[in-house]
């Protein structure tokens, strides 16, 4: 049982009795090699990521993100539970989708070129749905019935989500099949059958929140705020302290928080003062987080194109 953990573990082998293992697993001769590489190389990625998170030139890092993605779903043909990577291409789906795919669409709507900004969004459709589904295979590896209880309604899919989920490690899978599962119905916002579903993709990240609010630099408090917001019939005067939960627990470091505040909260408030007001501390705030450097450039860009559209988004009176 020992050999056969490690052969096809999920990325979590202790170091110091990698050697060891490696070693009997050779001389036994009943171990695939590639996928030893494979589970190795995962390690490698996750203490390397912070440096992708922190690096400067937004560019750059969106040319390297889709052969970072060719080169997970690579991986994931050799090891397809391992954790690390799993949650790795996860993550850089997500974010290649909102930071860099939906940023190209906004430009071209802004150009009023909607034929090409409709190809762009589908494509960044297919990395969320992408995402969500990994993700989900994530939660899989360790809780069983997620299917089942989506099929059951909301109800019993939120009492599975108490029962199963009671630990901060789980917030991994959580979250992010909330975030993926809601991106997707954020870009598509025609298909109704698809918009049926937010309240799940709602509850994966109302959980994660009870366990770990501050997960991802507060990333479920904003998500949560966003849907509070943007719902027909909103009640703004009970998402205004979502809003403000989510500042203080980034310490307004996570720009991106402003910007969706402004991007929503503001604009559905008509509050032209609000709405520059968050946007230009963005735009003046320096290097105040660099573990946040990328995001808060992707906001920073987002920033600077809401802030031109003003007019169009809150009419001057």
């Amino acid at each position: 049982m020992l050999a056969s953990r490690g052969c096809v573990g999920r990325g979590r082998v202790r170091p110091r009795a990698g050697l060891l293992l490696v070693t009997s697993f050779l001389a036994l001769g009943g171990c695939d090699i590639t996928k030893i590489t494979a589970n190795g190389t995962s390690e490698l990625f996750r203490r390397a990521a912070p440096g992708f998170e922190q690096h400067w030139d937004y560019e750059l890092a969106g040319e390297a993100m889709p052969s970072n993605i060719m080169q997970m779903e690579g991986l994931l043909r050799v090891v397809p539970e391992n954790e690390i990577i799993i949650m790795n291409a996860v993550r850089l789906y997500i974010s290649y989708g909102y930071g860099w795919i939906e940023d190209r669409v906004e430009q071209l709507q802004a150009e009023n070129d909607y034929a090409a900004a409709e190809e762009q969004m589908d494509r960044a459709k297919y990395m969320y749905l992408r995402a969500r589904d990994l993700a989900k295979h994530y939660i899989a590896l360790e809780h069983e019935g997620f299917d089942e209880a989506y099929a059951g309604g909301l109800e019993e899919f939120e009492a599975w989500l108490q029962e199963e989920f009671e630990d901060e490690e789980d917030v991994d899978g959580l979250f992010w099949a909330g975030y993926a599962w809601g991106s997707y119905i954020n870009a598509s916002k025609d298909d109704m059958v698809a918009v049926a579903d937010l309240p799940f993709a709602e509850a994966l990240v109302k959980r994660s929140v009870e366990l770990d609010p501050e997960y991802f630099h507060g990333a479920g408090l904003t998500f949560l705020a966003v849907v509070a917001t943007s719902a027909p019939g909103a009640d703004l005067d009970a998402a205004e302290p979502m809003w403000e939960r989510a500042l203080e627990a980034t310490e307004r470091k996570n720009l991106i928080v402003l910007v969706n505040m402004a991007r929503t909260y503001a604009v559905r408030r008509q509050d032209r003062e609000l709405y520059v007001s968050l946007l230009r501390e963005v735009l003046e705030a320096g290097d105040i987080a660099p573990e946040m450097r990328l995001t808060n450039m992707v906001a920073k860009r987002r920033a600077e194109r809401y802030l031109r559209q003003v007019d169009q988004r809150i009419p001057p009176q």
